[in-house]
């Protein structure tokens, strides 16, 4: 499992409705329930799905683990592993598989011990964002969730349990991982062959996917969208590079963390 360095605001980049982005941190963004109005009212002799499970917290142990000495609370695992558990029982539901409970909530723990190690890495390093920087992000996650201010975005963050206090902690902490992992696994700005050489393999991934032949029923293939010119998206490639080797480089950084961390699980 890749390692998103925006873990830590999981609970923050998830909370609004209108972002669409397909991050795994903001899965649970959509409301299942407008997705259920929208199918029914498009086959109406279908029977309504079910009531979405809820998540099993009532077996968590407290602290769930213990990472070098620090104790991961219940508290602390439960808000990213509510989002998880939103996002994998739609996935589910959808599927019509049945969903592994007990295997989800051992790969969210990987997943937070891992921001835990980053955090304190970062805290070694003495990497303490200002106020300012605080704001900014909080203006940033503000916009990006749809909403007009940062007071409206604290607001549905106070009606979903994260008090002020909590948000911005929570956001310092985002920001010191970001500065580490850039101090730590820098990446360079990819070279003008290598967005060459990424935009002509995702046009033969393309050509690849509608060659345009019917299937055996006869049907044709869906026609593809045309992507661009590469000077069109030469920016957006360079940026999905960027995060590319960045995510990569994260996950051996934080294989390092782990070798030489204590960690004790409770799951």
């Amino acid at each position: 499992m890749s390692l998103s360095v925006t873990l830590s605001l999981v609970g923050l980049s998830a909370c609004g409705g209108s972002d669409d982005s397909g991050d795994t941190d903001a899965a649970s963004s959509s409301s299942p329930a407008g997705s259920d109005d929208a199918a029914a009212s498009s086959a109406p002799d279908r029977a309504a799905p079910d009531a979405m499970p809820e998540p099993d917290l009532e077996q968590i142990p407290d602290p769930v683990a213990t990472v070098n000495g620090q104790d991961v609370t219940k508290e602390e695992f439960v808000t990213y592993y509510e989002s998880q558990f939103a996002s994998a029982a739609g996935q589910a539901q959808m599927s019509g598989e049945e969903l592994d409970e007990e295997q989800l909530q051992q790969d969210t723990l990987e997943v937070v011990v891992d921001s835990v190690l980053l955090r304190q890495a970062a805290e070694e390093e003495r990497l303490d964002p200002s106020d300012e920087e605080v704001d900014t992000l909080l203006e940033e996650l503000a916009t990006g969730n749809g909403l007009e201010s940062v007071d409206q975005f604290l607001e549905v963050l106070a009606q979903q349990g994260m008090d002020e206090e909590t948000a911005r902690r929570e956001a310092a902490s985002q920001l010191a991982i970001q500065a580490y992992v850039e101090q730590e696994a820098p990446v360079e700005e990819p070279s003008e062959e290598e967005l060459r050489a990424y935009y002509d393999e995702l046009v033969a991934q393309q050509e690849d996917a509608g060659g345009g032949e019917d299937d055996a029923a006869g049907t044709a293939a869906p026609q593809q969208p045309e992507i661009p010119e590469f000077d069109q998206v030469r920016d957006q490639l360079a940026q999905q590079l960027q995060s590319e080797e960045q995510a990569a480089a994260t996950d051996e950084l934080v294989a390092g963390l782990r070798e030489d961390a204590e960690i004790t699980s409770n799951l």
